[in-house]
């Protein structure tokens, strides 16, 4: 009796489960129809989630955290009062590689579940060894790429964990050697190191060519929005990171934030103290250039 009783249970879960999944994608159906657009982050959470994803420019090298780009898109979004409420993450940690990226965002996106990717890399491609890469391209449970019901409970997790990315940097590491570099969420840990060395093989201009490709394709492999960015230095390495950055938004049609215009104007000459410190990285009026472009250029994407 008992086991019949359970298995009629089982039987009554396993049917309210079927015709939750086929609400939610009879809404989700009608409502790429009227607004085109999938099931939206917001219904749990109130809020859009931004991953940014970069290097030191994107972690605020010698500003406070609260300055850095990120930060201030955050601020400037929600002062403006703008609908749905940004979260933005930073996960920038400086001396990253692309082929870093590219192999620890599988991982991001699982943890961090964000609804937009923001990602400015490349700048460190020239003097630090590209990490071994996996070709075969990730791939996503049944339920990950089909079940809106299984998103959902994601969803629901991501609005019940407190704890936010923590960047945390090696003391030890240094320009021209290594850094052991890490983003802690919960218990989990990311290795986002870097090692200074050249490499011919998967490094250069043409390793974060297919990198940055790399990226484009897997964020619209799982459905998230995603802007590249380029620097805002016009200093090497990082305009000719800029260039690949162009190019590859072009080629594959990405939605591409562009500072190097930007700043152009801000800064027309190279020097520009209020703004930019001698090696390129933004102050802190700098990031809030940078801020308030994307919060344009986001703000335009939701009204179009």
């Amino acid at each position: 009796m008992r086991a019949k009783r359970l298995l009629r249970l089982l039987a009554l879960v396993f049917v309210y489960l079927l015709v939750a999944e086929a609400g939610l994608q009879i809404a989700a159906y009608f409502m790429q129809r009227s607004v085109r657009a999938g099931m939206p982050v917001a219904w749990l959470t109130g809020n859009q989630r931004v991953l940014c994803l970069g290097d030191s420019h994107t972690y605020g090298l010698w500003v406070e955290r609260s300055q850095a780009y990120p930060q201030q898109l955050e601020a400037v979004w929600n002062e403006r009062g703008l609908s749905p409420k940004l979260e933005v993450v930073n996960v920038g940690v400086p001396g990253t590689n692309s082929s870093r990226v590219l192999r620890e965002l599988p991982q991001m996106l699982e943890t961090l579940d964000p609804d937009t990717l923001i990602v400015m890399v490349g700048g460190n491609d020239f003097w630090t060894l590209p990490v071994p890469l996996d070709d075969t391209p990730p791939r996503e449970s049944f339920l990950e790429r089909h079940s809106l019901l299984y998103r959902l409970y994601y969803l629901f997790q991501r609005g019940r964990e407190a704890a936010a990315p923590e960047v945390i940097l090696d003391p030890h590491a240094k320009i021209g050697g290594e850094g052991r570099h890490k983003i802690r969420v919960g218990d989990q840990e990311i290795e986002m190191g870097f090692a200074a060395g050249q490499s011919s093989r998967g490094g250069g201009l043409g390793g974060l060519k297919r990198n940055l490709e790399r990226i484009v394709q897997l964020a619209r492999d799982r459905n998230r929005k995603l802007y590249l960015m380029t620097y805002p230095s016009k200093q090497n390495p990082y305009i000719t990171a800029s260039m690949v950055i162009q190019e590859v938004a072009k080629e594959t049609g990405t939605p591409l934030i562009d500072l190097l215009e930007v700043f152009a104007k801000v800064c027309p000459k190279t020097d520009c103290p209020d703004t930019v410190f001698p090696d390129g990285h933004p102050k802190a009026p700098g990031y809030r250039i940078v801020a308030e472009t994307i919060a344009d250029r986001l703000a335009r994407a939701d009204a179009s």
